[in-house]
């Protein structure tokens, strides 16, 4: 199952629900700057003070097999371009790896730069 928290506007950080527990509460697989790469961490260190949104699941592949593939990712370093969280939630559920943020992010700056270029 895909989760994920706010983190500034319309970005949000995703990991993977973990079959292992800490304090009463799943683990979370992610990967982040904050982390520097893939790991496996407590529901709360991956909420960091938000709340947490349930996203679904993706693909078809069995959970087991999504979670293998999560957990053979980790110590891998994170890359906001390459390897960020979105990537990993659909690597590791046999989709293309994808990130909607940073091609929006990419979009966003490739306007303010044609504005900008258009008021000169």
């Amino acid at each position: 199952m895909v989760v994920s928290v706010p983190i500034f506007l319309f970005y949000r950080h995703k990991g993977i629900v973990s079959d292992r527990w800490h304090g009463g509460k799943p683990m979370v697989i992610s990967t982040s700057a904050r982390s520097g790469g893939v790991r496996e961490e407590p529901w709360d260190v991956f909420a960091q003070g938000h709340v947490v949104t349930v996203d679904g699941y993706l693909g078809g592949l069995p959970s087991y097999e999504v979670l293998r593939r999560a957990r053979s990712l980790i110590g891998a370093q994170y890359d906001v371009l390459v390897r960020n969280c979105e990537h990993l939630v659909t690597n590791v559920h046999g989709i293309k790896p994808q990130s909607s943020q940073v091609a929006l992010t990419f979009a966003i700056v490739a306007l303010c730069v044609g504005a900008l270029a258009a008021a000169r």
